[in-house]
């Protein structure tokens, strides 16, 4: 009986030996850094998400030779597609918005003009004192206007649409009303390659010389 209980006892504390060996505390998981990067991400998108959009549309022109910042505005003001080609091909106006007449411009007017057109009409709101909501309201048509006249693609299928609507009759092709063209179309050609007339005279001695023998010939026969 003792021989059997040491030997239990000394089971006993092998057992308790290898269970404590086993529960021995783990190093610290890098899962905790892991969490903390996860919340600085959360926290910046959330920080992104909160900005209002007109914040980060809004211009400011500190002086007279200032320039516009709307160029690198991400807002989505497209009117390509391809139901509004289908329109334009149907003579159907795209949109009832005159967009030269939001900026003050005139049709046909160069690019650069556009931005001129858009500082004034900012300029001009800004001195309304308008209620926040109708001044952003106004800036964005505004820089919906822009955003459509300053783009070459954009604005080559606006004045297609225009000229289409205008004369219903007639189809027009999109080059006829992109300003871009407007200076090759009304110029002089390119000059052509130099004709060469060398096989033109080959063709006509060869007839010549065939109706001259066709001649001689029937006469020959005839005495």
């Amino acid at each position: 009986m003792a021989i059997s209980s040491a030997t239990a006892s000394i089971s006993i504390l092998r057992k308790d030996t290898f269970e404590g060996a086993s529960q021995v505390p783990k190093p610290p998981s890098v899962h905790s850094v892991r969490f903390r990067q996860c919340k600085n991400v959360k926290f910046q998108i959330k920080a992104g998400a909160t900005e209002s959009p007109q914040e980060t549309k809004d211009v400011e022109f500190e002086g007279e030779n200032s320039t516009t910042s709307v160029e690198a505005s991400t807002v989505p003001y497209s009117i390509i597609s391809t139901l509004n080609v289908e329109k334009i091909l149907r003579g159907i106006p795209i949109t009832d918005v005159d967009h030269y007449g939001r900026l003050g411009i005139p049709r046909g007017c160069p690019y650069d003009q556009v931005s001129i057109g858009y500082k004034n009409k900012y300029e001009e709101l800004m001195k309304q004192e308008l209620e926040q909501e109708e001044l952003s309201n106004k800036l964005d048509q505004l820089k919906e206007s822009y955003s459509i006249l300053s783009s070459q693609e954009e604005r080559r299928l606006y004045d297609w649409s225009l000229l289409r609507t205008g004369t219903p009759d007639r189809f027009a092709w999109p080059f006829e009303s992109d300003i871009t063209q407007a200076d090759v179309m009304q110029g002089t050609p390119p000059p052509g390659e130099p004709e060469d007339f060398g096989p033109t005279r080959l063709v006509g001695y060869f007839f010549v010389g065939w109706l001259v023998l066709a001649f001689v010939s029937s006469i020959a026969f005839n005495l």
